[in-house]
């Protein structure tokens, strides 16, 4: 069946058929969208539907032409921060998490500055092209490697990445649309998407370097875009689809997605396309509703977890060795080398468990062990190996 993706059309098109002809910020009465067209509602095909509506916003509709029907049916659950009477980000974490988790919170930010190079830039409103060349082949690299680790074949997000590359740079010019990301030194860790409309902006696509995985920069990501978020006066940020622990954890407002179903009454192909469509969308409510979705999405997830905890069983072992400890026949090598991309990700749990920083570690191949690796901090010192680093240290 012919479909349109509400989201996908007002974000980054900002058009919509001319049914929908305006767009408030449900909590504020603003208005952030008016449809300029001015023809009447004509549909594409016999049946037609418009996805992802999300009732953050308040739609204004024009009337159907009489020959035109409509289905309209809940679909999944959408999040986001309404950031009315939120004043700092200290006092949303009060509100949102307990002692123990504001900790962690802020132990896992303050991990990954004594660690690394740490900056933090928001482009919004200006970027230089070749930063943003660089940005967006950078995104998609991390973007890719993300998936593989996770499983996931035939990522429609890199799938459409030429629409994206092509168009972002400059929606960030205008505003309409923002990169936030971490560095460490001049690499980006921690690249997020945004687009804008007005005060409401919908954090699209998030990735981040696995290496860093250790690092949670994802929640460090967030907090700092919350108050940046705070700081110029945005009302809503909104998040992609998806009913995941960490969303409800974060957010304040739950809001639904609708879908609407269109056909032409007097097509009898149309009336069964969208009957069926309305009704296969109906069972999957209903199945979603009872919890089913999310216990199969959890067994799902436990499964997949067991299975990659099986088959990686550690490749690489570390063993922390006292520090007065000395090994010979050892070479200097750069880590940072694309020779040693397997290696980076366990150096850098190493540099979180022990605290020390990646300017001050020196790493080193053991020529006589095969495979090993020495990591050597001011205050502490690891062996990285394939097999069991067997000693009497």
């Amino acid at each position: 069946m012919n479909s349109l993706n509400f989201f996908f059309s007002v974000y980054t098109k900002e058009s919509l058929p001319s049914y929908y002809k305006s767009l408030l910020n449900r909590y504020t009465q603003e208005l952030v969208f008016t449809n300029s067209k001015e023809e009447k509602f004509q549909l594409p095909a016999t049946s037609f539907v418009v996805e992802d509506i999300p009732s953050y916003f308040t739609v204004k509709k024009d009337v159907l032409p009489k020959e035109i029907g409509c289905f309209s049916i809940k679909q999944y659950p959408g999040f986001l921060i309404n950031f009315e009477n939120v004043k700092s980000l200290p006092d949303y974490l009060n509100e949102r998490f307990g002692k123990t988790s504001r900790y962690k919170l802020r132990r896992e930010q303050k991990k990954l500055e004594q660690c690394f190079d740490i900056r933090y830039q928001m482009y919004f409103g200006a970027i230089e092209k070749p930063e943003y060349d660089f940005l967006m082949d950078e995104f998609y690299r991390l973007l890719e490697l993300r998936s593989l680790e996770k499983g996931i074949k035939d990522n429609i997000n890199l799938a459409t990445q030429d629409f994206y590359r092509a168009h972002v740079y400059q929606m960030i010019l205008d505003k309409k649309a923002s990169f936030y990301v971490i560095y460490n030194g001049k690499m980006p860790i921690d690249i997020c998407l945004n687009f804008h409309m007005k005060d409401v902006i919908f954090q699209y696509i998030r990735t981040y370097d696995i290496d860093y995985s250790k690092f949670n920069t994802g929640y460090t990501d967030l907090m700092k875009q919350i108050e940046w978020c705070i700081s110029n006066k945005i009302k809503l940020i909104t998040f992609s689809k998806g009913d995941f622990y960490w969303k409800r954890r974060w957010c304040n407002t739950v809001y639904d997605y609708q879908y609407e179903i269109f056909f032409l009454k007097k097509s009898l192909i149309g009336r069964l396309k969208a009957t069926s469509y309305y009704l296969l969308k109906a069972l999957k409510q209903y199945v979603r509703e009872k919890g089913l979705i999310e216990k199969y999405h959890n067994y799902q997830s436990k499964r997949k977890n067991s299975q990659e905890l099986n088959s990686e069983l550690p490749k690489i072992k570390h063993t922390n060795i006292p520090f007065h400890t000395e090994i010979k026949n050892i070479e200097s090598i750069n880590f940072k080398s694309s020779k040693f991309d397997f290696l980076r990700r366990n150096i850098y749990d190493f540099l979180y468990e022990s605290d020390e920083k990646e300017s001050e570690i020196n790493v080193y191949s053991i020529l006589d062990q095969s495979d090993s690796y020495l990591v050597i901090g001011k205050n502490s010192k690891t062996v990285l190996s394939n097999t069991a680093f067997s000693s009497s240290f």
